[in-house]
């Protein structure tokens, strides 16, 4: 897993859930992914996580870099 970098997929607050997973593939075929995570609600609003494979440490770790990045501590 590379994490050296944080790259942001193109943000939207009106997308819906079809959309923003269109995003995140078209990104995936023009950039070659190596690991994918995500993270959503259910209809019944329980939490879903789907990832690549990874362990649950490589998750987490994943979760913590993208936090950064929420909270603009990423380079």
């Amino acid at each position: 897993m590379n994490n050296e970098n944080v790259v942001a997929l193109p943000h939207s607050t009106n997308y819906q859930p079809e959309q923003a997973l269109r995003a995140a593939l078209e990104f995936c075929r023009d950039d070659n992914l190596t690991d994918v995570m995500v993270v959503g609600y259910n209809a019944n609003g329980e939490l879903v996580v789907l990832s690549s494979k990874m362990s649950r440490a490589d998750g987490l770790f994943m979760l913590r870099m993208a936090e950064d990045w929420v909270l603009g501590k990423a380079e």
